[in-house]
């Protein structure tokens, strides 16, 4: 009984520290927008959780995707690099997007039909993110979290 006992305790703590294990392959998870409606001339701040092993990442990915487009949506790759963060294996990541040149860059503003004077519709776009380290591991894509821009 006292084999069974010990033997029972030590798969329990082999298990326990498996559990939070951190893996080489960074991880992200989404954790808020500043808004959920960024108004004109507003820039959209989004705070993403990160873990990675090495701590060692070296760029953050957008795709931007835009909904309401009338014809084919709309993608878009940003490239965003990552500020120096003391190689910590884990934390928040805050990146800002610029209203004018990320968040609405290449996408013509959409008229509501038969406004006179011209009304302009908000843009829903889709965000997904992802991180890549300095080794060139990817974490999986998070998303996507839909953002309303408003338009002039």
């Amino acid at each position: 009984m006292k084999k069974i006992f010990a033997f029972s305790v030590m798969i329990l703590a082999f298990a326990a520290c498996n559990k939070d294990k951190v893996e080489t392959k960074p991880h992200l998870k989404f954790k808020s927008f500043n808004s959920k409606v960024i108004p004109v001339g507003s820039d959209a701040l989004i705070t993403l959780n990160f873990t990675d092993k090495e701590g060692d990442l070296d760029s953050i990915y957008v795709i931007r995707e835009r909904t309401n487009q009338r014809s084919i949506p709309n993608y878009q790759l940003i490239d965003l690099g990552i500020p120096k963060f003391g190689g910590q294996t884990s934390g928040e990541i805050q990146i800002g997007l610029d209203n004018g040149t990320q968040l609405t860059f290449n996408l013509p503003a959409l008229r509501i039909p038969g406004s006179n004077p011209a009304v302009f519709e908000p843009d829903t776009l889709n965000l997904r993110f992802y991180v890549k380290d300095k080794a060139g591991h990817t974490s999986d894509t998070i998303g996507p979290e839909r953002l309303i821009v408003m338009r002039q």
